[in-house]
């Protein structure tokens, strides 16, 4: 690595970000919030989750697991009536969607009461999902046809050159040198495991592989995700904060707890379309077959589910894994002798790649220099725009009794022709906002949103000074974890039409992070910047520092399914393995 990089890399989140000191989020009970609406006003038509429903949804769906420590099992059906055996121990081992819910409930409860910055109780949570081959092991090939997401029928490794990935089975991306996926490592299903402790997360990871070893189920690959220590908590490796801009999801629990907290105040329009500034209010149907879906032509109406799927599908939610290794040094090498080209300095060459400063302030806010304090306000770092000026906004009654002071912050300008955020920015690329693109409104832009449950795994680099040879050359990377209604019009559809294109959904080249090759193959990419004077300035990306190593689609079913339908047939004759949490 270069010494230009390399310190670079080093000096990443020297100091943290700081939490906004003294202001607490209004309490979780939501009817503060809902009676500031009036009566017969929206939120009113959203959808309510009754009890049966928020008892069956997985809880990494929504509202998602979001632990420090994780583990990822890939397994692979042996023995067909013992994974249906297995899959009815399993099911009462599943985290649902209110499981989690009341543990966030509780722990903001304990925010406002003692001031608890980490939750002083542990929980540990599963989720499980399976690929197309399982779900025609377990129910027939009629069963998959009737699964109407072609991609989720071909698994990630079919469509793999689709994604622009090597067709070269000699580069490290090609399928057939993946570490689980490939045409002999494909798994039939995904458990997830995540907890508050690794002891933890370790300890139910092995009850789960030995029920499942009883039961002619094996492991195919296991692999352990880990959130990055210290200053570097929530971001990935090469040193930026990750997930910052979640969509909201529309809806409420049946005691009126809203599943995206409402913080602008009501008489301001954009609250109709944001729970906080600059979060997206999205109907759940995008992420969960058989609710109402978002609406292109009006985001504040509802689309019916128009999806064909079968009645044992409803409440799930397809899930795209890719276990992706990040070339660090190779991404501080290329930032140091781009920005000794361009006039800046590697972390200021790198945030335009990007679109955010390490800490997760935006570029399009504060385009000279990272912003700490804005990186720190939630309720300030996704609040801009790309065309158009960012305005003002008012928070609720309740968060400024809480004493949050406003988000004085400075305020993001049109950026039209990317002069200060680059049109190739990797977070302009994937969700061009208020942006109109190749396929449409901004409206649309909304139709692409995924609910994201990614993880590093691997050894920290960044911020390491003077690592030795061996911890600049382990393995490290991210895995990928979204969940959506269709694998082809969200997740593809961003991967091949955006991020793979030099030209949508607007030109000013590649998306530098995750974009590979052309629909048409071709692995030649460039990144376009704007200078001082206006012009712009094409650097060739000459480098992939993201390579694919894994993964697959698969479909995270509701949990009554997973111990009903999924394993009724044979049952007679399957062996019923201990139960319980043992």
């Amino acid at each position: 690595m270069s010494d230009e990089g390399a310190q670079a890399l080093a000096g990443l989140m020297a100091e943290g970000v700081p939490r906004l000191s003294g202001i607490e989020l209004p309490a979780p009970e939501p009817a503060p919030i809902a009676r500031s609406f009036q009566a017969d006003e929206w939120p009113a038509g959203e959808p309510r989750f009754d009890p049966a429903t928020t008892a069956d949804i997985q809880g990494n769906v929504i509202p998602g697991f979001n632990k420090d420590h994780q583990r990822f099992l890939f397994l692979r059906i042996d023995d067909l009536e013992g994974a249906r055996a297995w899959l009815r121990w399993l099911a009462p081992r599943l985290s649902s969607m209110q499981e989690v819910l009341d543990f966030r409930r509780e722990f903001r409860r304990e925010r406002l009461r003692t001031g608890a910055r980490e939750p002083t109780t542990n929980a540990t949570w599963v989720a499980f999902a399976l690929s197309a081959p399982a779900v025609a092991k377990l129910l027939g090939d009629d069963a998959l046809a009737e699964m109407s997401d072609e991609a989720f029928r071909q698994g990630l490794a079919a469509r793999s050159t689709y994604l622009g990935d090597p067709a070269d089975p000699a580069a490290p991306g090609h399928r057939d040198r993946w570490r689980v996926g490939g045409e002999r490592t494909e798994a039939d299903f995904l458990v997830t495991v995540a907890a508050d402790s690794a002891v933890d997360a370790e300890a139910e990871a092995s009850a789960i592989l030995e029920g499942a070893a009883r039961n002619g189920v094996s492991v195919v690959f296991a692999q352990a995700g880990e959130n990055l220590p210290g200053n570097l908590g929530g971001h990935e490796h090469f040193g930026f904060k990750d997930g910052v801009s979640q969509p909201g999801v529309r809806g409420a629990t049946a005691d009126g707890e809203l599943l995206a907290p409402r913080y602008l105040d009501p008489r301001n329009p954009h609250a109709r379309i944001f729970g906080k500034a600059g979060q997206p209010l999205v109907w759940p149907g995008q992420f969960v077959l058989g609710m109402p879906r978002q609406n292109p032509a009006d985001p504040l109406l509802p689309a019916v589910d128009d999806g064909v799927f079968p009645d044992w599908a409803r409440l799930g939610s397809y899930l795209v894994c890719r276990r992706l290794a990040q070339d660090v040094p190779a991404f501080w090498d290329f930032a140091a002798t781009a920005s000794a080209e361009y006039g800046t300095d590697p972390v200021h060459f790198a945030s335009l790649m990007v679109g955010r400063w390490p800490s997760g302030a935006p570029v399009s806010r504060t385009p000279n220099r990272d912003d700490l304090d804005l990186a720190g306000d939630e309720f300030a770092h996704n609040h801009f725009q790309f065309d158009d000026d960012t305005r003002a906004w008012t928070p609720v009654p309740s968060l400024v009794a809480g004493g949050y002071r406003g988000d004085g912050h400075s305020k993001a300008r049109a950026d039209v022709f990317g002069d200060t955020c680059p049109m190739a920015g990797h977070i302009r690329k994937v969700n061009p906002r208020d942006s109109g693109t190749d396929f449409g409104a901004p409206a649309d832009t909304m139709m692409r949103l995924m609910l994201r449950r990614g993880i590093p795994y691997g050894p920290v680099l960044a911020g390491v000074a003077d690592p030795s040879p061996e911890l600049v050359a382990a393995e490290r990377g991210l895995m990928f974890v979204a969940h959506m209604a269709s694998i082809e019009d969200q997740f593809e559809f961003v991967t091949r039409r955006w991020a793979n294109s030099a030209h949508q959904p607007n030109a000013g080249g590649h998306d530098p992070v995750i974009g590979q090759a052309d629909v048409y193959g071709a692995r030649d990419r460039s990144f376009d910047v704007r200078t001082s004077s206006g012009q712009s300035r094409t650097f060739i990306l000459d480098r992939e520092w993201v390579t694919p190593t894994g993964g697959g689609y698969f479909f995270a079913p509701a949990i009554s399914a997973v111990g009903g339908h999924l394993a009724a047939a044979g049952i007679s004759t399957a062996e019923h393995p201990d139960a319980g949490r043992g």
